[in-house]
């Protein structure tokens, strides 16, 4: 039987409790094997885009006994091959969190082989799995037999062996049919190569749940109640993007330093444009409709070459990012407000995914409830009704709602008496083209310096350099990303040293690399 859950200690990655718990997946997975049927088995942080069967009954697999993901960041197979990974091999790190495993005369006897692991306190079921199906190719214990790759070619290899149980064919699943975070959001396979996507294992995307759920919902694959999608009146928003310098894609990997901090700056532009669509959304009380931020670089929790992870050529730049690159999901989904401010006391700003608009589950008389704000400027001088500040109104171009044409810049206390007003208080998404030129900020310092406060407390650090990049530019492996647009710079909170993170502005020239990396 499984173990039992331990009751004392914090359930986290690596912990005791969580180990027992990655084994107790396997004692009930074996519990099911043993009813003569095949097993899928899925981790509870993967998304199924489409139904499995049909491509794990197909004569593909005929010669496998066990096909596992991995934790590969691209595929060697080509355009249109959606077969086993071509060029199998034991050297490569297998992830359980997805793999299909076939009834055969020998799967009760493999299942106990790998429970055998557990007692010998190897670590957790992936570790136990590595060791025994990857033998001394896992960590060099060369007491350890090896895993047998077939007769053949080399290079044209689709299983192998396992180490301690030689006539079961280990097989991996492709990267881009069964991927990850990164195989998905950043580098996109699945579209490059023309292959069917199965599912997506949300890993290499941001390390907190919150991450994780935020991905499955702009995937537009969360399971959210009804009321998320029809409860809320929205501000969603339009951004400019910087357009990469030419070649960027082709850069070379001494070219990184350069890249991070063409990312950095492109990022905070948006970022900055974000600042004021929440300032308007903390002034009217309305949820805010995250947009399409795009990445220049990957984030990873260790070093990028060339602003990929592990030299992989797939990724294009820009990408649509996952929101955790850019900013802290887990404080975003607590909301935005100012603690005790006398000026918009109950104010709360949540957010919504970037695919919101475009999900069936949102409501068409929602989405078509709609003012889209354009603003003129300048304004007149001495406009004392809020009435007054709009030019005109009529039909949108988009074929439905409204477009409301703005005199701007406009002040909190003139915009909060704005949304008072009939077509944007009856509007139930307002979508404000550039926030950046409706809103000049706050009347009053203190509440002005609250929510300069307040909003950085919710922007990401992109991360990793490379040790040789750090000592040549004398920088941390972080660079801290900034929601205060440059005119509020002087704002933002010092990074003390613990932070391992520093500001673009504060970085001094590019140095040229004097040595490799290794």
């Amino acid at each position: 039987m499984p173990k039992r859950d331990k009751a004392a200690g914090s359930y986290k990655w690596g912990s005791s409790h969580w180990k027992d718990t990655t084994w107790n997946k396997v004692h009930i997975a074996k519990a099911v094997y043993e009813y003569g049927v095949h097993i899928i088995h899925s981790d509870t942080d993967v998304t199924w885009f489409n139904d499995p069967l049909p491509y794990f009954h197909g004569e593909q697999w005929s010669k496998v006994h066990v096909a596992m993901a991995t934790d590969a960041l691209l595929t060697q197979n080509p355009v249109g091959d959606v077969g086993p990974e071509l060029g199998t091999s034991p050297h490569w790190n297998i992830n359980t969190g997805i793999y299909f495993f076939r009834q055969w005369p020998g799967g009760l006897d493999f299942y106990n082989a790998w429970l055998g692991w557990e007692p010998r306190n190897v670590g957790h079921d992936q570790d136990g799995f590595n060791y025994l199906v990857r033998g001394q190719w896992f960590h060099g214990d060369r007491d350890m037999p090896t895993a047998v790759l077939p007769a053949g070619t080399p290079w044209d290899n689709r299983y192998f062996w396992a180490a301690f149980s030689n006539t079961t064919a280990i097989s991996f699943l492709p990267a881009s049919s069964f991927g990850n975070a990164y195989t998905y959001v950043n580098a996109r396979l699945y579209e490059k190569l023309k292959h069917p996507l199965y599912e997506v294992h949300w890993v290499w995307g941001g390390k907190t749940i919150e991450s994780k759920r935020q991905n499955m919902r702009d995937a537009m694959k969360f399971h959210d109640p009804p009321e998320y999608y029809t409860e809320p009146n929205l501000i969603s928003f339009d951004l400019e993007h910087m357009q990469p310098p030419d070649g960027y894609n082709s850069w070379p990997e001494p070219q990184t330093e350069r890249m991070v901090r063409f990312h950095v700056e492109a990022t905070n532009r948006q970022l900055a444009q974000a600042y004021w669509a929440f300032a308007a959304a903390l002034v009217a009380n309305r949820t805010l409709v995250m947009p399409k931020f795009l990445c220049y670089c990957s984030k990873n929790w260790y070093q990028t070459h060339a602003c990929r992870v592990n030299n992989e050529p797939a990724t294009t730049f820009p990408f649509v990012c996952a929101l955790s690159q850019v900013m802290k999901v887990k404080a975003l989904e607590q909301g935005l407000g100012l603690p005790g401010s006398t000026d918009y006391s109950g104010h709360r700003v949540f957010i919504r995914e970037y695919s919101y608009l475009d999900n069936p589950k949102v409501p068409t008389r929602l989405k078509q409830s709609l003012l889209e704000v354009v603003t003129l400027e300048p304004r007149p001088a001495f406009v004392h009704d809020p009435a007054q500040l709009i030019r005109k109104i009529g039909p949108s171009p988009r074929g439905y709602g409204s477009q409301v044409v703005v005199h701007a810049p406009l002040s909190d206390v003139e915009l909060r008496a704005l949304f008072t007003l009939a077509p944007f208080r009856e509007a139930r998404v307002v979508h404000i083209a550039q926030p950046h030129k409706l809103f000049k900020g706050f009347t009053r310092p203190e509440t002005q310096a609250q929510f300069d406060e307040e909003i950085q407390k919710k922007a990401a650090y992109w991360c990793c350099r490379t040790p040789v990049d750090m000592k040549a530019m004398n920088a941390s492996d972080r660079m801290q990303l900034s929601l205060l647009p440059p005119e509020r710079h002087g704002a933002l909170p010092r990074l003390g040293p613990d932070s391992h993170a520093q500001y673009l502005q504060d970085l001094g020239p590019v140095v040229p690399r004097t040595e490799p990396v290794m």
